[in-house]
C-alpha cells in the first residue's frame, strides 16, 4: 500500500467537493435542516406532552449521530459513483492503484465530511436548542467509532452491488440505511421493539451504539458491553464486506463490465 496514491485519490475527491455544490448540500444542507426539524418536534412534545428532559437528550442525541452515521454510509457508496458518473473508473483502476488504497483513500475523505455534519449539528442542538453533547463526548468517541465502522462496511457492500450490477442500483446509496433505521433503535430503547425483532436488532452495531449512547445520556456510564458487542459485530461484518467486494470487482472486471458502466 503506497501513501502518495491514497493522497492522490483524496486530493480527486476534495476538489470534487470544492466545485461541486451537491456535495456540499449533502454535507452542511441536510445535517442542518434534519437537527432544525428534530429540534422543534422536541420543543413541541416538552412543552405539551410534559415529555422529559432525558428523553429529549436522546432524540436529539440519536438525530446527531445518526446523522453522522448516514452521511458516512451514503458518501462510501457516493464517492463510487463519482468516479462513474464522471467516466473516470477505468482511468483510475489502470493505474498501479489497488482496491484498498482505493478503500482507505475514501474512508479518509468520507469521515472528514461526516465529522464536519456532525460538529455542525452539535452545535446547532447547543446553541439553539441547548443540548450540549460536548461534555459527553469522550464516552461517546467509541460509539461514533462503532457507526462509522459499520457505516464503512454498508457502504463497501453497496459499491460491491453497483460495481457487479450497474448503475441501477444507485439508489441503494441513498435509501439502504432507511431500511435499518427502523431496527437500529435510533429513537427509542430496544425493549420498545416486539420480541420476535430484537435478534435482528440486536446483529446490528447501530442499535449497540444507541443503546450505549442512552446509557451514557441517563447517567448510568460508559456501557463496555455495548462497545464490545458493536465492535465485534464490526469486525465481521467489515471482514465480509471486503471479501464480497474483491470478488464482485474480480467477477465486473473478468466480464469487463467496468468500461460498460461508463
Amino acid at each position: 500500500m503506497r501513501l502518495h496514491r491514497i493522497e492522490a485519490v483524496i486530493l480527486r475527491h476534495m476538489y470534487e467537493l470544492r466545485h461541486n455544490t451537491n456535495h456540499l448540500i449533502n454535507m452542511l444542507y441536510f445535517p442542518v435542516v434534519n437537527i432544525v426539524m428534530w429540534g422543534f418536534i422536541t420543543i413541541y412534545l416538552t412543552n405539551h406532552q410534559r415529555l422529559q428532559p432525558g428523553l429529549t437528550s436522546s432524540l436529539l442525541g440519536g438525530v446527531v449521530l445518526w446523522g453522522f452515521f448516514y452521511g458516512f454510509q451514503r458518501d462510501m457508496g457516493q464517492g463510487f459513483l463519482e468516479e462513474v458518473w464522471t467516466r473516470n473508473l477505468v482511468s483510475l483502476f489502470s493505474t498501479p492503484l489497488s482496491v484498498s488504497e482505493y478503500i482507505n483513500a475514501l474512508v479518509c475523505v468520507n469521515l472528514i465530511k461526516a465529522l464536519i455534519g456532525l460538529a455542525l449539528e452539535s452545535g446547532i442542538a447547543l446553541l439553539c436548542y441547548h443540548f450540549n453533547i460536548f461534555p459527553w463526548l469522550v464516552e461517546f468517541i467509541p460509539f461514533i467509532a462503532v457507526l462509522m465502522f459499520f457505516g464503512l462496511s454498508v457502504g463497501v457492500v453497496i459499491t460491491s452491488l453497483i460495481v457487479r450490477y450497474g448503475s441501477r442500483l444507485e439508489s441503494l446509496a441513498w435509501s439502504f440505511a432507511g431500511v435499518l433505521m427502523p431496527f437500529s433503535c435510533v429513537f427509542y430503547p430496544l425493549k420498545t421493539l416486539p420480541v420476535f425483532l430484537r435478534p435482528f436488532a440486536l446483529a446490528l452495531p447501530t442499535t449497540q451504539s444507541f443503546e450505549g449512547m442512552r446509557q451514557v445520556l441517563a447517567g448510568q456510564g460508559f456501557s463496555v458491553v455495548d462497545f464490545q458487542w458493536g465492535l465485534t459485530l464490526d469486525a465481521a461484518y467489515i471482514a465480509l464486506a471486503i471479501l464480497l467486494f474483491r470478488r464482485m470487482f474480480e467477477s465486473a472486471r473478468s466480464r469487463g463490465l467496468l468500461i460498460k458502466m461508463e
